[in-house]
Order: C-alpha cells, then structure tokens, then sequence
C-alpha cells in the first residue's frame, strides 16, 4: 500500500448531494460514480489503493474503506472512498465488507507492511498481517501466488531498466536516485508496483 492523500470532491458529486439530501451511494447515478472513480484514480496516481497495481476507469471500482453496511452515514464522503482493481480474488472485491484495522489512508501501511524484493510481503503487527489476508495480497505463497509473481516480475525491471546491476542494490547513492525516481510521477502517474519497491529501498538505506 501506499498513503493516499484525500483531494477535493469531484463538483459533480457535490452538485448530486446538494439535490438528494437523503440518498446514498446505492442511488448515486453511474455519471457521477465514474466522476468519483476518476478523482480517485488521479489522485492514487493511477495506481490500486491496495496492490498498487497501474489501474484505469475500465479495470477498477470505487471502494469504500469504511464498507458501507458498517457506516451507512459515509457512503457519499468521498474521504471514505479510494479506486480499487477489478482482481477477483484480491483488494476489493476479495475483502467484500470486512473491517480494516490498517488502511491506504493512514501514514502506517507504507511502514507496518514489508515487501522483498522476492515478491513476497509479510505484516510487521497484527492489523498488517490481518490487512494481507482479507485483501489477499499475497501474505503466504499459496494465497496468490500470481500477484507475488507479477511484483517480483515488475520490480525487477523497474530496477534494471534503471540501469542498476545486482550489485548496486549495496550503492547507497545509486538506491537514493532509484527512490527519488520512484516517488516522482510521471505524466500524473507512477509506475506500477513502485510503492513496493520504495519500500524495500527504504529497508536498504541506513
């Protein structure tokens, strides 16, 4: 995960809510969900809330991180709501509406979470390791595998194509230039699974 900071409402969503004082998010029409969605993606730099895999409008959902049986009274507060993947058996739609102790809105999913360069990742306290399995992001081998394998795969190249070699990954100058590079959009948007690879840099540095 990586922190997401909150923006400003979409106007449309403001407009709608002035009009329907009294509705929820199930009434919200698919126009103003998409304005949603859309602002989330921008400012999530077109990365999933959870996996931080590259997402667009046509592959990922509004998620409400306070699910919306358990909060009724947020569904439309767009603080409540980041963009999630469309994964079947991941993020969004793994979790359904189970509770999350450890959220993409607080500063400690980018430190109670911690990834390795093998793909794999593990939960540094209780809340992470139970934010792992309800959103399955990989926490043991089994549970999916393919996601391990797509961050390994990614972060991989997000290192070589850099130009670093093995070696570097001991090159405390050259892993600051890859963690300024990663943490630099570009054109709005930041590479798929950077955040993973941020915070094994992190772990790298003294």
């Amino acid at each position: 995960m990586r922190k997401i900071t909150k923006g400003a409402e979409p106007e449309q969503l403001i407009r709608w809510k002035r009009a329907n004082t009294t509705l929820r998010y199930r009434d919200l029409p698919g126009e103003e969900r998409v304005s949603v969605r859309t602002a989330c993606i921008t400012e999530q730099f077109s990365l999933c809330a959870y996996c931080c895999q590259t997402i667009a409008g046509d592959n990922s959902h509004n998620e409400h991180v306070e699910a919306q049986d358990k909060a009724p009274n947020r569904t439309l507060e767009f603080t409540n709501i980041v963009a999630s993947c469309q994964r079947q058996n991941q993020c969004g739609h793994h979790r359904g509406t189970r509770p999350l102790d450890l959220t993409p809105l607080m500063e400690e999913c980018e430190s109670e979470l911690k990834f390795y360069l093998s793909g794999r990742v593990t939960g540094k306290t209780e809340r992470a390791n139970s934010a792992l399995e309800i959103l399955n992001l990989g926490h043991t081998e089994e549970s999916n595998r393919g996601l391990i394998g797509a961050r390994k795969q990614l972060v991989d190249q997000l290192i070589f194509t850099g130009g670093m070699q093995p070696d570097d990954l001991e090159d405390e100058e050259l892993l600051g230039i890859l963690l300024d590079d990663m943490l630099t959009p570009k054109n709005g948007q930041l590479a798929a699974f950077s955040p993973i690879l941020v915070n094994v840099i992190r772990q790298l540095l003294p």
